[in-house]
């Protein structure tokens, strides 16, 4: 199936249901920001107390309702009625637990990523900074970019930084989508082990990584547009990315089903 059918059978999907899914990203979007402005007015951002909630509520809470999106996006591609109650099944077993592993996998694979782009470049940053920005993510660095960009005696060095930069801004929508596949999995299959869901997940791109990093890409277009409309479009466009990944997912785990099962 071409990358433009996945997006194709998105919207055919979203009809009728785009307000849900929007609703679902809102409530999503609305608890991050809500937890941190409420950490932010008990603690001072830099604090322990800040920090360590913080991480509790990313690890243990925040996920949660980014799963509820997938879920209702897999509910679609099945057939089946999406609730807003949907979200508290997520809190329960079999799946919290192997949710927050999850989590933390993915957080791993952008770590491993991050670190090992910037690593060869600790001499023009410091390891000090590499830690950091592998920590708190790229985004963290544009105002230190902005600052050696302006050193012409580290030209090329600066040129190949940046490049790495660019490749891990483009790498880390695979890991994402790889994540979500991993959600999808403990959802067709939620008594399974962490080991076996991880194997069926090999088992399920084995051949497709090239095609599920096309598919991100192929949504750059709309991610632009989203920055132009100072984020708002992101209540659209994310449900419309989700969706298709999810039809991408259900089309080649038909490939592997027998050999699943």
């Amino acid at each position: 199936m071409q990358l433009r059918t996945y997006r194709a059978t998105a919207r055919q999907l979203l009809k009728g249901h785009w307000q849900m899914m929007a609703t679902l990203v809102i409530i999503w979007l609305l608890v991050e920001m809500g937890t941190d402005t409420l950490l932010q007015s008990l603690f001072e951002t830099n604090s322990f107390g800040y920090q360590m909630l913080n991480t509790f509520a990313n690890y243990l809470f925040y996920f949660v309702f980014l799963n509820a999106v997938f879920l209702a996006a897999y509910k679609l591609t099945i057939k089946k009625e999406t609730r807003l109650s949907d979200t508290l099944v997520l809190f329960r077993p079999p799946f919290y637990t192997h949710l927050i592993i999850l989590n933390f996998i993915q957080q791993l694979l952008n770590w491993a990523l991050t670190f090992i782009g910037l690593a060869p470049f600790h001499q023009l940053i410091s390891w000090q900074r590499v830690f950091r920005y592998t920590y708190n993510g790229i985004t963290s660095m544009a105002p230190y970019i902005m600052q050696i960009s302006q050193n012409p005696k580290q030209y090329t060095t600066v040129l190949a930084f940046l490049l790495v930069i660019l490749a891990i801004t483009f790498l880390q929508p695979l890991i994402l989508m790889y994540y979500q596949i991993l959600v999808l999995i403990k959802f067709d299959f939620p008594q399974v082990s962490m080991r076996m869901l991880l194997s069926m997940s090999v088992l399920i791109l084995k051949g497709h990584w090239l095609k599920l990093l096309g598919l991100g890409l192929s949504f750059i277009g709309w991610e632009l547009l989203v920055y132009l409309t100072a984020g708002i479009g992101f209540i659209w466009f994310y449900p419309y990315l989700i969706v298709s990944v999810t039809a991408f997912y259900q089309d080649i785990k038909q490939q592997r089903i027998q050999i699943i099962q």
